[in-house]
């Protein structure tokens, strides 16, 4: 585990498709990710990793617990560097990841560009299809010969390009059609509205629901008394003469 992380980390990232940030940090998400594309590690999950950065593997790597990110102390790889629309021609197909909903807007408003970062493509298909099925995403099709002059790109090793924007003019993926939608883009339910308050109306409820003593029925107060029955009067009536007469 520890020679994987490594060489993952501090030597060739781009080969699994790993991007650091601005300060050569990775996602742990994604390292946990990349490690699933290997199949080497079939019982290792999210917090078995998290604890292997954060106690056994602390000398080999930084490890930022409340933001999740990692960063390996020794760097070997190169960090990204521009290159020219003519150098990006050598290649003739990449590929990317794009998720349903935006993908469905870049076919409506044709360009978009991250907020942060830069957007990465890969030279390899295996590889952009394992970041679409981890990320949840499209897999689409990249023609490096449509590419804007304004555009920026960037390399980084031998499998990644990162771009500044994506335009759908120069990318190529599924329809949108009604099973597209229906599929990607289910439409929300509204939201059911609660049952209106009625206001308590103290006149309607006097008149209503309040009755007189009159309007009740008769029922005679007994204080708590039950009725005696019939035979046990009798029983009663027929001791006392007995006790009189004797």
């Amino acid at each position: 585990m520890l020679k994987t992380l490594i060489y993952m980390l501090s030597y060739h990232p781009d080969e699994f498709g790993l991007i650091p940030d601005n300060n050569e940090f990775f996602k742990i998400k994604e390292i946990f990710q990349a490690l699933n594309f290997t199949k080497k590690f079939k019982k290792l999950n999210l917090n078995i990793l998290k604890q292997l950065f954060s106690y056994y593997y602390r000398d080999f790597f930084e490890f930022l617990e409340t933001s999740n990110l990692v960063k390996p102390k020794e760097k070997r790889f190169t960090p990204p560097f521009k290159i020219s629309l003519t150098q990006v021609y050598n290649f003739k197909k990449l590929w990317t990841f794009v998720k349903p909903r935006l993908w469905y807007q870049l076919c409506l408003d044709e360009k978009w560009s991250p907020k942060e970062g830069l957007f990465p493509v890969f030279t390899e298909k295996e590889l952009a299809e394992n970041w679409a099925k981890a990320k949840g995403a499209l897999l689409i099709e990249v023609l490096p010969y449509k590419f804007f002059e304004d555009i920026e790109i960037y390399q980084f090793g031998e499998k990644v390009l990162l771009l500044s924007y994506l335009h759908h003019n120069f990318l190529k993926g599924p329809s949108i059609d009604q099973k597209f939608i229906r599929k990607y883009l289910p439409q929300q339910k509204p939201a059911e509205r609660p049952d209106p308050i009625i206001p308590f109306n103290q006149t309607a409820f006097n008149q209503e629901n309040y009755q007189t003593d009159q309007d009740l029925p008769f029922r005679k107060l007994t204080h708590g008394k039950k009725k005696e029955k019939p035979w046990k009067k009798y029983q009663k009536k027929k001791a006392r003469l007995r006790e009189n007469l004797e």
